[in-house]
C-alpha cells in the first residue's frame, strides 16, 4: 500500500509574531516555524496504519524552501520510507488553487492508494487544498477525520469524524481516496537517536516544476480559478415607495415611512443528495448577492 502524507510547516503562534505595515504580512526575521499540527496528525495516522499493514510505504511531500527538510527528516525518523521537497523560485506564495493542482500532478507521478492530509493550515485555515485535490483527482475526499480503519483485502477504509454535541459519524470508502485528517488528542511518537541519525544521512530530492512537468504560467492561470474570501453582507436594494398622505397624523406618516424598510424574507427546505443541495445552495447565494464581492457583476 502506498500513502502519500503531505506537510506543511507554519509559524509558531506561541512567539511573538510581527507584522509589516507596508505589506500586511508577518515580519519573516524572528519567526519560529513548527510542523503544522492536522499534518503531524495525518502522519501518525498513516504511521498507525502501517503498524497493522508492515508492507505499507509512506512518502512525505514538503512544499517549502530547504529549511522544510527538517521536518522530512523527522518523519523519515518516526518510520516514513521516503521524502521529497517541492521547491522553485516564485512558488511561495500559492494559495489553494494552485497548492491543490500542483500536489495533484505529484500524485499522479508518484501513484498511491491514500493521500493523507491535515484537514487545514494553521496560518492560512483556507481547509480547502484536500478537497480541491480530490476534485482534480477524481477521487471522494473524507474531510476532518480523527482516525482510520484500513480493510486491505476489502481496499477500503472506515473513518470517524466529530460532529457537533457530542456525536460521531462513521464513513466507509473505497481505494484510492483522499483523506483530511483533523487535528485532534494523540499520542505523540518520538524518534530515537538512531534514526534521526540515519535519517541526517538520507538525500532528500528536490522537484522544481520542470520536473513535475507544470509550466509557471500554467500554475498561475489554475490558481486564479479558485478565489476565496470571507462571506458578506448583500447590499440592501433600494425600493421606491410612495409618499404618505400628507393628512394623516404624524405618527402614522411616520409609520408609513418604516413600513419601506421593512422586508419580509422566507425560506424554503431543499431535499436531495449531497450534489444537488451543494448547487443549489450555491445558486442560493449567487442570486441573493452574497459572492457579488468575488465576482463582480454576476447575478
Amino acid at each position: 500500500m502506498k500513502i502519500l502524507v503531505f506537510m506543511k510547516a507554519v509559524p509558531d503562534t506561541k512567539m511573538p509574531l510581527e507584522y509589516e505595515e507596508t505589506s500586511g504580512r508577518l515580519r519573516a526575521e524572528g519567526i519560529v516555524m513548527q510542523w503544522n499540527s492536522p499534518d503531524r496528525a495525518a502522519l501518525e495516522t498513516a504511521l498507525g496504519i502501517k503498524e497493522i499493514l508492515p508492507e505499507t510505504h509512506i512518502t512525505l511531500v514538503h512544499l517549502g524552501p530547504i529549511s522544510g527538510e527538517r521536518w522530512i527528516r523527522e518523519g523519515l525518523a518516526l518510520g516514513s520510507d521516503t521524502g521529497i521537497r517541492i521547491w522553485e523560485n516564485g512558488i511561495e506564495d500559492l494559495s489553494a488553487g494552485g497548492k491543490a493542482f500542483l500536489f495533484s500532478r505529484i500524485a499522479e507521478i508518484l501513484g498511491f492508494d491514500l493521500i493523507l492530509a491535515g484537514d487545514r493550515s494553521e496560518d492560512t485555515g483556507s481547509g480547502q487544498v484536500g478537497a480541491v485535490m480530490a476534485c482534480r483527482l477524481g477521487l471522494p475526499c473524507i474531510s476532518s477525520a480523527i482516525s482510520l480503519e484500513l480493510e486491505w483485502e476489502k481496499r477500503s477504509i472506515t473513518a470517524r469524524k466529530c460532529l457537533s454535541r457530542g456525536y460521531e459519524e462513521s464513513i466507509r470508502c473505497g481505494l484510492p481516496v483522499v483523506a483530511t485528517v483533523a487535528d485532534h488528542p494523540f499520542v505523540e511518537r518520538y524518534p530515537a537517536v538512531p534514526a534521526l541519525l540515519e535519517a541526517l544521512a538520507k538525500e532528500i530530492p528536490c522537484w522544481d516544476l520542470a520536473r513535475v512537468g507544470i509550466p509557471m504560467e500554467s500554475l498561475r492561470r489554475k490558481e486564479q480559478m479558485l478565489t476565496s474570501s470571507h462571506l458578506r453582507f448583500p447590499r440592501p436594494r433600494v425600493r421606491a415607495i410612495p409618499a404618505p398622505d400628507s393628512s394623516l397624523p404624524a405618527f402614522d406618516r411616520i409609520l408609513k415611512l418604516l413600513e419601506g424598510s421593512v422586508q419580509h424574507r422566507g425560506g424554503k427546505l431543499v431535499w436531495g443528495d449531497e450534489d444537488e443541495l451543494a448547487e443549489e445552495l450555491f445558486r442560493t447565494l449567487l442570486d441573493e448577492g452574497w459572492l457579488d464581492h468575488l465576482r463582480k457583476g454576476v447575478r
